[in-house]
């Protein structure tokens, strides 16, 4: 059996009918991996984007403070 692995949601489906369920966990894993680093990769973008654009926070109403030598 060729696994097409544009879609391993199909190749797994088709791996347990046929009983090849070897190539059915492989699919599966296969399926998991894949929407695990495309979330992964929507969160690091996320917060890349959200640490760039922030920007220093100064606090205007400080005292000065005078350091003593």
């Amino acid at each position: 059996m060729t696994q097409d692995n544009s879609n391993p949601t199909r190749d797994m489906i088709d791996a347990l009918e046929t009983g090849d369920n070897v190539s059915a966990e492989k699919s599966f894993k296969d399926a998991l991996s894949t929407k695990v680093g495309q979330e992964l990769d929507d969160k690091r973008k996320e917060v890349a984007g959200t640490i760039m654009s922030k920007e220093l926070e100064t606090n205007d109403n400080a005292e000065p403070t005078e350091i003593d030598n």
